[in-house]
């Protein structure tokens, strides 16, 4: 690879950020096989990413409209969200009414605001809230809603212990999807292959059919394939022939 290359993709990348690419010893060459392979692993765990957090967050909204049918989850009437958190009517532990009110004062500005809207604005870290908060409020709600927000797993000891097993695991995945979302190195994190287990094994608790639609376009398993193939692109490119 031409110097000249390399220092015109560093200008457009940033040198502080591929700085974070660069190991002890290791050449230009080196440094953009580990950008692009970042890339591509982050690519790959995207979808994976994207499809878990959108069956909890369903799978939790539907059973609790099954639960409690006559309650509204997200208080779309309410006029004064302060007074109902103070007076103790919420529901919710005091973490996740802040996420909600700031996505409902995100979305004042539409008139026929519903379930649905909010839904979409709200990430990962309300649903992984609702798991790993020890809020005694959300006790009897799950108790009553585990067993449809995960109708695959199979209890061990009990709801309470169970739920805050998984709530960590859920919750290191979560970690995970906030570094691959702010492009951040993942690339040498020796505990992938552990992560990528871990999202099958929750995927596969919350919808198994889902679990079987990521595992039919799931590349992993090609990642040290995939850097070899890419060092020998940029090997035996030549630049401005």
């Amino acid at each position: 690879m031409k110097d000249n290359f390399y220092i015109s993709l560093e200008r457009s990348i940033s040198s502080s950020r591929l700085s974070t690419y660069k190991q002890n010893n290791s050449n230009d060459i080196n440094t953009i096989t580990d950008y692009i392979l970042n890339a591509k692993i982050s690519q790959n765990f995207y979808f994976l990413l994207q499809n878990l957090e959108v069956s909890l967050r369903n799978n939790i909204y539907d059973s609790f409209k099954k639960h409690y049918p006559d309650n509204d989850f997200f208080y779309l009437f309410e006029t004064n969200s302060f007074n109902r958190y103070k007076a103790k009517k919420e529901k919710h532990s005091r973490e996740c009414w802040k996420m909600l009110c700031g996505v409902k004062y995100k979305l004042r500005h539409i008139e026929d605001l519903s379930d649905g809207k909010i839904i979409a604005e709200l990430n990962f870290g309300f649903w992984t809230e609702l798991l790993t908060s020890k809020d005694k409020k959300y006790i009897n709600l799950w108790r009553k809603i585990f067993k449809d927000v995960f109708p695959n797993y199979n209890i061990l000891t009990s709801i309470d212990k169970d739920k805050s097993i998984i709530a960590s695991k859920i919750d290191n995945i979560r970690n995970l999807r906030n570094r691959i979302f702010h492009y951040e190195p993942i690339y040498n994190k020796t505990d992938l292959k552990y992560k990528h287990t871990d999202i099958f094994e929750v995927l596969g608790w919350l919808n198994n059919d889902m679990k079987i639609l990521n595992e039919l376009f799931d590349e992993f398993k090609h990642i040290e394939k995939d850097r070899q193939i890419i060092y020998n692109k940029l090997s035996e490119f030549n630049y401005g022939s």
